[in-house]
């Protein structure tokens, strides 16, 4: 039997490059062919449409212009806008870590802002026919799910949960304690990370943590903190600051599903992060760490004290979190489930 023709048509945005990534590795080495278009986000643009628009058109001119494949993949909903159209009568499958529904939600914290509400309505309809038309839907959570059924009438039987998950080298590193226990915050968007609300926690834990921020947002220097700036997805120095932490704290504001919080929990780390998106999914609270609300510093304060405190705890977390994460958030395991989902569904 011929093996199908797939195609990937990959959002490079945020942390949506380092699920490419995976799935590109994965596919490789599963030895199967795919052709590989990435969307890239510009910088610059003549015209005042949202992304979804011009990523959409970006993603079937590019598709239009290579042979048609029998099942095509979309990540994420932002460049499945004109998929029927780009696939030219192939199958599509739309994967996504939000509903657009749950993106307007925190959309204050993505600079993502509503429209007049017969625009909102066109919008929700255009994506309930996308998806109606999809030979099935990639849910990075049951939270998406969720949403999917109940506010885009998506038969849960045609939805595959495939958290993106960590690379093979975050289950492999090994721990390197230091004097003091260590905590770890990787986000590129400091505000809407929490990040000011971690400095703020901090400063009750002065003298019995140490603090690393791997983030380019300009950081004043303070007593226990040191900031790692220029670290990349998936690099020695990312790989390191896993290795030599003890906790990882991410009090975010606004998160669908955090990539770095799976790289967290496969590292054996305890997760420490806030009750927005799909992190009560990820997390199991009281077992591979702790859901706390966001906006409250008094709070991350707390929990953070009790895991610097108390090693034993650190300890079972972590082991905990790094089972729980092989379980469910082995990246290469999720991508090859999707790529049987791709073939299924041919």
């Amino acid at each position: 039997m011929t093996k199908p023709r797939l195609a990937l048509c990959l959002e490079q945005t945020l942390g949506h490059r380092a699920h490419g990534r995976n799935i590109e590795e994965a596919i490789t080495a599963a030895g199967v062919e795919a052709d590989i278009v990435r969307v890239e986000y510009p910088e610059r643009t003549r015209l005042p449409l949202p992304w979804a628009i011009r990523g959409s058109d970006i993603a079937r001119r590019m598709l239009r212009a290579r042979p048609p494949a029998d099942v095509t993949l979309f990540h994420t909903q932002t460049v499945s806008l004109f998929a029927p159209q780009a696939v030219r009568g192939g199958k599509y499958i739309v994967s996504l870590d939000a509903t657009p529904l749950q993106v307007d939600a925190m959309g204050h914290w993505y600079q993502h802002g509503q429209h007049h509400s017969a625009l909102e309505r066109g919008k929700g309809a255009w994506y309930r026919a996308v998806l109606a038309r999809a030979a099935g839907v990639v849910a990075w959570s049951e939270w998406a799910a969720a949403s999917l059924a109940a506010d885009y009438g998506v038969d849960r039987a045609r939805v595959l949960v495939a958290h993106p998950g960590a690379g093979p080298s975050f289950f492999d590193l090994e721990r390197e304690p230091g004097p003091l226990p260590r905590i770890l915050f990787v986000g590129g968007d400091f505000e809407r990370k929490g990040g000011p609300d971690l400095l703020r926690a901090f400063e009750q834990l002065r003298g019995k943590a140490e603090l690393v921020l791997v983030t380019g947002h300009p950081v004043p220097a303070a007593e226990g903190v040191r900031v790692e700036s220029g670290v990349t997805p998936g690099s020695d120095r990312l790989h390191r600051a896993f290795a030599t932490a003890d906790i990882f704290c991410l009090p975010t504001y606004g998160d669908c599903t955090s990539v770095a919080i799976g790289e967290a929990l496969a590292a054996g780390l305890p997760v420490v992060t806030t009750t927005v998106g799909s992190n009560t999914d990820t997390v199991r609270e009281g077992e591979t760490g702790f859901l706390i609300p966001p906006g409250d510093p008094a709070a991350l304060a707390e929990v953070l004290l009790r895991l610097a405190e108390d090693a034993g705890l650190r300890e079972r977390m972590g082991a905990a979190a790094r089972a729980d994460a092989r379980a469910r958030m082995d990246a290469a395991a999720n991508a090859g489930r999707i790529i049987e989902f791709m073939e299924a569904a041919a």
